[in-house]
């Protein structure tokens, strides 16, 4: 592929790791872009026939298929594809699990924005993500927009106290140019989602854009990576499962965001002593605010009024009446 063509073909970058169930699914909805790609799959490891199924893709596709020598792990299988992408000349990265369908205009409508924005900001960072339709393992319906399903307030506007709690970049929907693919490499040590900090990164230096419609069918089953279906629920049983009153007597309550290794980028993109652009000093009072929620070394009543002042918490009565009462009375992080 010509120099030329690098600067337009988006270069999808495709995780897999025994997923020959729903893998074709994805692979014929990734046929069927209207927008120039090439496909770079990243196998970690399968025992199944994944890897032979993307082989024989090959005279359909332009995909090249490279099989991990040992298992890596999804953020590090995602980092190592990005980087390939980055050493082949792309200039637009999309990633890819194994088990979703894309929507034909995925990557055309990502294309029109990104393409946009570089035109007029000097190629500075940037990021198009989506909504996703929840889906069963038959590819049925059960939702309509995952967004909504977690009560996410993420919009248009930037927002970085909502990336920073909240987040709702999924890493599935994700489109960036070239600029921030090289600012987020490479990962972070003990990075708990690759999505996260490339959504925290663009919020910070560069320019996100949430496109108008859900354009991945995004399907819930036993072996999703994150968000498998046995974390999905709904009408009553989304509100109720997992309580207990073993729970409740011993105050054992587990607060948002605390516990998947957010700290330590936060940590990291403070004191980054020159390995990352300067944070305006507004930027810097924000994720100052978060550090010491998730520190959780200052007054509860404290945390808990700038956390919820800024937006951090997701919206919604009942949830935030849970996570007022469950910070002020848990009992888990006690020193």
């Amino acid at each position: 592929m010509s120099a030329a063509n690098r600067k337009s073909t988006v270069a999808i970058v495709l995780c897999t790791y025994n997923g020959s169930r729903h893998l074709q699914a994805q692979l014929d909805s990734l046929i069927n872009q209207t927008w120039p790609i090439c496909v770079i799959a990243f196998d970690d490891g399968s025992t199944d026939n994944t890897v032979d199924l993307l082989e024989s893709y090959k005279d359909r596709l332009d995909i090249s298929v490279n099989s991990n020598s040992k298992n890596l792990g999804y953020v590090d299988n995602f980092e190592q594809g990005i980087s390939q992408a980055l050493s082949m000349g792309f200039h637009y990265i999309a990633l890819c699990d194994q088990d979703d369908v894309w929507h034909e205009q995925r990557i055309a409508h990502g294309m029109q924005q990104l393409q946009t924005i570089d035109a007029n900001d000097n190629a500075g960072p940037a990021l198009a993500h989506s909504d996703l339709k929840m889906v069963d393992s038959n590819g049925n319906t059960v939702h309509e927009s995952f967004l909504s399903y977690r009560d996410y307030s993420i919009g248009k506007q930037s927002a970085l106290t909502t990336v920073l709690g909240q987040n709702g970049v999924m890493g599935n929907t994700v489109l960036m140019n070239a600029a921030l693919a090289k600012l987020a490499l490479p990962f972070p040590e003990s990075l708990h989602v690759h999505d996260y900090w490339l959504a925290v990164l663009v919020e910070l230096y560069g320019q996100r854009v949430l496109l108008d419609d859900a354009l991945v069918n995004y399907r819930i089953h036993e072996s999703n990576a994150s968000n498998p279906n046995a974390a999905i629920k709904f009408g009553m049983e989304k509100h109720t499962e997992h309580k207990s009153w073993q729970g409740f007597i011993k105050r054992d309550y587990r607060l948002p965001f605390k516990e998947d290794n957010r700290l330590n980028i936060i940590n990291f993109i403070l004191s980054s002593d020159g390995q990352l652009p300067p944070i305006t000093p507004e930027q810097r009072q924000k994720m100052e605010l978060f550090r010491d929620y998730l520190a959780f070394e200052k007054p509860r009543y404290k945390l808990l009024y700038g956390m919820l002042k800024g937006g951090f918490f997701r919206r919604g009565f009942k949830h935030r009446l849970r996570v007022i009462y469950s910070t002020l009375f848990t009992a888990r992080y006690n020193k």
